[in-house]
């Protein structure tokens, strides 16, 4: 019996609270990434599941080009961040992604750096543009760098058949 004038309380909503949980975890990591050297903030939804990794060196041009392709696949919600930030071990901690793709050598190799508990593959070993798993429960997805895509064609072309791996999650979100 509930004491007299208290109502029932409302359940708790588990996936509300971890999306809050998760936001403010790499709300606080993105400052610290912006103040330490001055890089961007991370874009996208920390919650989406899918986090991609980009390879320095990236400007404003290599930023727009990786929208727009997220843009093309469906993806425009996923989490991007930046290799060589010395925080992507607790950024993905914090993400928990399914998905998690490095763009660009460099990429995979920080993500093989930060030495990530239970990895069934390393992403310097995957052939670009081909799932694997990373993890039990996050696929990985290694691409070939975005920056030399931007002033050559056949770099271009590397670069896009393995991002275009990414356009079956796309239709499922």
């Amino acid at each position: 019996m509930r004491p007299a004038g208290r109502e029932a309380s409302q359940p708790r909503d588990a996936a509300g609270d971890y999306r809050q949980k998760t936001a403010y975890e790499v709300s606080r990591l993105s400052s610290r990434m912006m103040k330490g050297e001055g890089r961007p903030a991370p874009l996208g939804d920390p919650t989406s599941g899918i986090v991609l990794v980009l390879e320095q060196p990236f400007g404003p041009r290599t930023l727009q080009a990786l929208k727009l392709s997220l843009q093309a696949v469906g993806l425009h919600q996923a989490y991007v961040t930046y290799e060589s930030t010395g925080l992507l071990a607790q950024e993905i901690q914090a993400a928990e992604p399914h998905v998690l793709v490095a763009i660009g050598a460099g990429a995979a190799n920080d993500i093989d750096a930060i030495d990530y508990p239970l990895v069934r593959q390393p992403f310097s070993t995957a052939e670009p543009g081909v799932w694997f798993p990373w993890t039990k429960g996050t696929k990985g997805l290694r691409t070939p760098a975005l920056a030399p895509a931007l002033d050559d064609d056949a770099a271009k072309r590397r670069f896009w058949l393995a991002f275009l791996t990414l356009r079956d999650l796309g239709r499922n979100t």
